[in-house]
């Protein structure tokens, strides 16, 4: 008994041995194991080396394919080299190869069953320029965006102009799309996520109100010779042009333009911060508030708020102007008049117009003017430079004045008599001093004993 005991016992242990051998042959693979693939290609039975090779030829391939996106009858085109594209070969074989070599041992056999049955697909590891993809995103934000238009009236012809659908890049699945579109091997073309934006007001929406008539309209230039300037003051004037206010209704600067952000369309030009003139993205937003306070101020309607810039402007009188910074200063009025009103604003050459409409035209007239203006004469700041001869000077910076001024809106009836005169704003503009360099003092000259 003992005897047939053991033969059993032994055969036992062979069977199992057996099965277990078999079971876990796969462990000892010196290949990729079966059904696992990068983006879709086949590696399985493929040695690390090879894999390697693989990538080092799929690179090659993959940087000279562009990405074709498309919106409408445009085809936008990507080259993977202005992003600083690379595959990370040595990331991705590795994590080819680590596929069913890690982990438990029954876990890695299910991995490796369900690869060989099911497929597995190992992400490809690329390297790219995060602020390279940003630049690029923006830029095609800029060829497609465009902020939806109100229906207005035209400023010349009385007439509807029709409003305008506008339309969305989504920036953040748009960058999505292009990584995804670096891990294909084929080059189809993907659709731009674009959204339709609608406009608030249509030309149904004007008739019911029955705004029909200008009240009043100011106009200011600006040099077409500045391209970022001009886009941002169109940008502006577009954004503003078609709003509408029921009475009661405050309006703010802010609010309607929005942020002065890249993303949002604006460029970088010209602009005033802490008194001098300094590059800054949105430069020109404040010319299209100050041409529309003036077109405020002639139509009679109330002032909520409103600062003067630091410094004169060219394009509008002094105490005139209204000064914008998104989030700290703004620029509101109110509409206390009994029925609704409208701003349109255009660009026409280098011209800015901007207007007030309403149910009728105002059944009296309206001056501004600037009173009690007091001249502050710039100060002379010295400073000493030694790269100066002793006894040379140097104008580095010659001043210019800066003023204190009184703004008057005077309303009369259409007789002429006046009804109401008030202050609009006390303004007062800082001169830019005069800086002038002189050399060291000379040394005194030493006597000798």
């Amino acid at each position: 008994m003992k005897r047939w005991a053991g033969i059993i016992l032994a055969v036992t242990v062979s069977i199992a041995g057996i099965a277990v051998f078999w079971l876990t042959r796969p462990l000892f693979s010196q290949t990729v194991y079966a059904g696992v693939s990068i983006a879709n290609i086949e590696v399985g039975g493929k040695t690390r080396e090879e894999v390697a090779q693989l990538l080092a030829t799929w690179q090659k391939d993959q940087k000279t394919r562009p990405i074709l996106f498309s919106y409408e009858e445009t085809t936008f085109r990507i080259e993977p080299e202005n992003l600083d594209y690379s595959i990370d070969e040595e990331a991705t074989a590795e994590a080819v190869w680590l596929f069913g070599r890690e982990g438990p041992l029954w876990t890695r056999l299910k991995k490796i069953h369900n690869a060989e049955v099911e497929g597995y697909s190992v992400p490809l590891k690329i390297k790219y320029n995060e602020n390279k993809l940003d630049s690029i995103a923006e830029q095609l934000q800029e060829k497609v965006s465009r902020p939806p238009c109100n229906a207005t009236l035209s400023l010349w012809t009385g007439g509807v102009v029709p409003e305008e659908e506008g339309r969305e890049l989504n920036v953040t699945e748009l960058k999505e799309l292009i990584l995804l579109a670096l891990n294909r091997t084929d080059a189809s073309t993907v659709a731009l996520p674009v959204t339709p934006v609608y406009p608030e007001i249509t030309a149904s929406d004007l008739a019911k109100n029955g705004i029909k008539e200008l009240v009043a309209m100011y106009t200011t230039q600006f040099n077409t010779d500045d391209v970022n300037r001009t886009a941002n003051v169109k940008l502006s004037a577009q954004k503003i042009a078609g709003k509408l206010l029921y009475p009661g209704q405050i309006f703010s600067y802010n609010d309607t333009v929005g942020p002065r952000e890249k993303s949002q369309g604006f460029k970088e030009a010209m602009e005033i911060i802490n008194g001098e003139f300094v590059p800054g993205v949105g430069g020109g937003v404040c010319q299209v508030s100050s041409t529309l306070y003036n077109a405020v101020l002639l139509s009679g309607l109330a002032i909520v708020e409103r600062t003067n810039h630091s410094k004169p402007l060219s394009y509008v009188p002094l105490g005139r102007d209204a000064t914008v910074v998104y989030n700290i200063l703004d620029f509101k009025f109110v509409n206390d008049s009994p029925a609704p009103v409208m701003i349109m604003a255009e660009t026409i050459g280098n011209k800015l117009n901007v207007g007030i409409f309403g149910q009728r035209m105002l059944e009296k007239s309206i001056d501004i003017i600037t009173t009690q203006q007091q001249v502050i004469q710039p100060a002379i700041i010295k400073e000493t430079d030694l790269a100066l001869l002793p006894g040379e000077n140097k104008v580095e910076r010659q001043g210019k004045p800066g003023y204190e001024v009184t703004v008057v809106r005077i309303i009369r009836n259409n007789a002429g008599k006046e009804l109401q005169r008030e202050v609009v704003s006390h303004d007062k503009y800082a001169p830019d001093n005069t800086l002038i360099r002189f050399g060291p003092e000379p040394k005194a000259a030493q006597s000798k004993l």
